[in-house]
């Protein structure tokens, strides 16, 4: 039986974590997984009770963009050293970012008998909301992961942009993008097109909203929307934006209602029902290809408005399962029903051919044979 080691320290990728932990043990795999004890969205240290993952204990920091938090992710990769130097294992699987941990890639390459695998699920500084990521310190913090890239023997990327952006560094590297992915927990929960509303337009913004999204692109769409319709607009999630965001996009017009966090997939499978739109507006300074919002968005059976040039741009426009806006007649439908009714039921299949728990497994199949 082969031994796989998974080092992760985010528990916001712990949910993709999971599924691969879930895969491997049913393909015969004796798995352990090394998590942090610290919750990143909800700024918060927990108990980990799942069998065979070993806590370790991170350093907590409350700003997502600080020098805490980056002394926090070198101080877990130094502690899952310690963990792994006395532990025997066939492959080492790495979840980057942060990037201090590609520099375990190295270390136990030069074992000479285990097999690097590299998930790179984000890209940073590149998705860091700045024009000046090509400069110092930034390069630096990018040197870090880049130069590490060539001890993998396989290269996961989330997105097809990733690919792109990182070909100097992995063009002779097997490697494959495979996209984030849902479980089918809640395969009960499924979209009701009979309760979108026939009022006005309701968008939905899922999920945190921190300084990466573009505040005053969406509130440019509200305002011009409501020229013409009365916009609604429905909150589901937080962050540190959140009251800046609920008030700018008041002053433009629209009927803000504020659900807060919701956990729980059918009480927000009723507000997604209602709705016509789903905002995916991000900064263009940001390197993202695929959000994890536009997949929930997805999953709901909600047509999305979007701005990302990138996968999930290529996939609106391919399945027609949403508008982009860098289409000059992305408005033209924008308040036909009918035309939202079909977008919604497209935006379902889409989820199912590109985000099911079925995709994701096929595409690990192919890497752990």
């Amino acid at each position: 039986m082969k031994k796989v080691v998974i080092v992760n320290s985010s528990s916001v990728f712990e949910y993709r974590v999971d599924m691969l932990y879930k895969f491997l043990r049913q393909k015969g795999y004796e798995v352990t997984v090394l998590a942090s004890d610290y919750m990143h969205a909800e700024k918060k240290k927990r108990k980990l009770d799942k069998e065979n993952y070993i806590s370790v204990k991170t350093v907590p920091y409350k700003k997502n963009i600080s020098f805490t938090r980056l002394y926090s992710h070198y101080n877990f990769t130094k502690k899952c050293k310690k963990i792994l130097d006395n532990m025997n294992f066939d492959i080492l699987y790495l979840v980057v970012p942060p990037n201090s941990q590609s520099a375990l890639a190295k270390r136990y390459k030069k074992r000479g008998n285990v097999k690097v695998i590299m998930d790179i699920i984000d890209l940073w500084p590149e998705s860091f909301p700045s024009e000046r990521t090509d400069e110092f310190p930034f390069t630096l913090w990018q040197l870090v992961r880049d130069k590490n890239l060539r001890y993998a023997d396989y290269i996961i990327t989330e997105c097809d942009l990733y690919v792109r952006r990182l070909k100097k560094y992995i063009s002779s590297i097997d490697n494959k993008t495979i996209y984030w992915a849902h479980k089918n927990n809640n395969e009960t929960v499924l979209p009701d097109y009979d309760k979108m509303s026939k009022e006005g337009i309701h968008l939905l913004y899922l999920g945190s909203i921190n300084n990466i999204i573009d505040i005053s692109q969406i509130v440019k769409i509200i305002d011009d929307l409501s020229r013409k319709n009365k916009v609604y607009l429905d909150i589901i999630g937080g962050g540190e934006k959140k009251d800046e965001f609920a008030e700018a996009a008041k002053k433009a017009g629209a009927t803000i209602t504020d659900h807060g966090k919701i956990y729980d997939f059918r009480k927000k499978q009723e507000i997604i029902d209602t709705c016509h739109y789903g905002l995916n507006i991000m900064k263009n300074t940001v390197c993202i290809g695929l959000s994890m919002k536009s997949i929930d968005y997805l999953e709901g059976g909600l047509p999305i408005i979007n701005n990302l040039d990138e996968d999930i741009g290529n996939i609106i426009k391919s399945k027609s399962c949403g508008l982009n806006t860098f289409d000059e007649d992305w408005k033209d439908k924008i308040d036909d029903y009918d035309h939202i009714r079909e977008m919604k039921k497209n935006a379902r299949a889409a989820f199912e051919q590109y985000f099911s728990e079925k995709c994701f497994e096929s595409a690990f199949d192919e890497i752990f044979e």
